[in-house]
């Protein structure tokens, strides 16, 4: 007989990889029940296991080598004998069809959602916003890298507008995106003529997925862990897409992207330079001084100079930023920018300040809502110095940032 005085200790478990991506993600332990484990079921939470059970069949995201083994088929293989008929004539009534597969209902709800909503949301301009509502969903039913993507940044945008659905939606983008990463990168090792496109969309869908995910402390968008964010190493292979098929992708199915003509905010005449770019000028000449090795202030002064460049078509222009206008300077910076940011190096951090200035101004985009905001602040509680700190007045005046005192 047990004494019920006895302490009891923690209860052992078999330890096991196999559960679903939804208890990895809350860190509990999964039953492994199929095609729902008890836990997602408790919750409300769309289960992988209900998922990939799905993705088995030829569904939605069916795997499209063994989608075409059965569509080629021969059709006699396809048809049911009829017991009663040695030959199985024509003549003999047929049996009833089996029931096919189980529709991926919620695949179906992200994907309407995207072409409905979540499309009009990337652009002001309605030529564009035509493109990622129409051909873009059309090429990517044929790169399902390119379709999970869609459907991961549609959870992460209906997350936002439901938000008493938030942790079902969440757990929805992040499967589609793990899954379409895994999909994608031995593509991106082989760059050809003929995916160039969909990766090209992969990669600003990534900037989407990843700026729309929830902020939290520490995280500076552009690393993790203290390493380079995977999602900024996709973008950045966007610049070597771009150069390897660029005449293919302007006369190709996104060709409006590289052609429409920009608008302006307003119709007035283009204002004079604004006194912005003297901050970027003088804080240069405090880069010149302050750095000491002739390489770092060489990779400073190019990040600062495509930085200007970003901000030529903000102020001076007058053009609405697109988020072409803001990541292209992703694009351009020196990799061991990146590198001197991994490690903290304050004038690579007080650079990234100026450049939340730029991601302010996609704030009309949902994904894009207080990342700048978010960034700056890391980088200020990052900056310890009063120095660097000074430096970082003007980007804090332009967002509206204070901080904590």
């Amino acid at each position: 007989m047990h004494n019920n005085s006895t302490i009891k200790g923690r209860r052992s478990h078999r330890k096991s990889r196999s559960g679903c991506q939804q208890c990895k993600l809350r860190k509990v332990k999964c039953g492994e029940e199929k095609p729902t484990c008890g836990n997602c079921k408790r919750h409300g939470v769309h289960c992988s296991f209900a998922l990939s059970t799905r993705m088995a069949e030829p569904s939605l995201l069916g795997d499209q080598n063994s989608f075409s083994s059965q569509t080629s088929t021969p059709q006699s293989d396809c048809r049911p004998s009829n017991p009663s008929s040695p030959s199985g004539g024509a003549s003999q009534p047929q049996m009833a069809a089996a029931p096919g597969p189980e529709l991926a209902i919620a695949d179906l709800e992200l994907l309407h959602h995207y072409s409905t909503s979540t499309a009009y949301t990337f652009s002001f301009h309605p030529v564009i916003q035509t493109l990622w509502r129409i051909e873009v969903p059309q090429i990517a039913f044929k790169a399902p890298y390119t379709l999970r993507a869609i459907l991961a940044v549609s959870a992460l945008h209906l997350a936002v507008l439901r938000p008493e659905k938030q942790e079902r939606y969440i757990s929805q983008a992040s499967y589609h995106h793990e899954a379409s990463l895994k999909l994608a990168t031995p593509e991106i090792a082989n760059i050809t003529y003929d995916n160039c496109t969909p990766l090209f969309l992969f990669s600003a869908l990534s900037s989407f997925i990843c700026c729309a995910k929830p902020l939290k402390m520490g995280n500076f968008l552009l690393w993790e862990d203290h390493e380079i964010a995977n999602w900024l190493m996709i973008i950045r292979g966007t610049g070597t897409i771009i150069d390897f098929a660029e005449e293919s992708l302007k006369t190709g199915p996104l060709r409006t992207l590289f052609s429409v003509h920009r608008q302006r905010h307003d119709h007035s005449e283009i204002p004079e330079p604004p006194t912005q770019h003297r901050f970027l000028e003088d804080f240069r000449r405090f880069v010149l001084h302050e750095a000491t090795d002739d390489h770092e202030k060489q990779v400073y002064c190019d990040a600062i100079f495509h930085l200007g460049t970003c901000f030529t078509i903000c102020f001076e222009k007058g053009w609405r930023l697109e988020t072409s206008d803001v990541f292209r300077w992703l694009l351009r910076v020196p990799h061991d920018f990146l590198v001197f940011l991994k490690e903290y190096r304050p004038l690579s951090m007080v650079i990234l300040g100026y450049f939340c200035v730029l991601l302010h101004q996609l704030e009309w985009i949902w994904c894009m809502k207080g990342c700048g905001t978010h960034i700056l602040s890391q980088i200020y509680n990052q900056l310890r110095e009063p120095v660097y700190r000074a430096w970082l007045q003007w980007p804090m005046e332009q967002i509206g940032f204070l901080p904590p005192r």
